[in-house]
């Protein structure tokens, strides 16, 4: 024989659902791991660069850059470290100074 079963606690409303977020997760669940949120840390870029940036842009019109923020050198800029050159890009697109294409961990601008 079962022991009975104890009766169902009727929730309060004024509490509202329960905090699942404090539990473990389920087995068969995984947590989403840290890389998979994007980091966009502040970068200050120096005013020497930043123009060195520009200069090759509007003299190509195209720039690409691979998506690799701990390259120590950009593949056409080799004295600027690639982070500086994506986040330079990055501000001109968020302007629509630039279109931005994204291709097999590359990023294409295009004025």
């Amino acid at each position: 024989l079962k022991p009975p079963r104890p009766p169902a606690r009727a929730r309060d409303p004024q509490r509202g659902p329960p905090n699942r977020s404090l539990a473990l997760p389920a087995a068969g669940r995984r947590r989403p791991s840290r890389k998979a949120k994007q980091s966009s840390k502040m970068v200050l870029i120096p005013k020497k660069e930043r123009k060195q940036i520009l200069e090759h842009l509007f003299k190509e019109g195209v720039m690409c850059v691979k998506k690799d923020p701990r390259a120590c050198r950009h593949n056409e800029l080799e004295d600027i470290p690639n982070l500086h050159v994506m986040m330079v890009l990055r501000s001109l697109c968020s302007r629509a100074y630039v279109t931005e294409k994204f291709n097999w961990q590359w990023y294409y601008y295009f004025l």
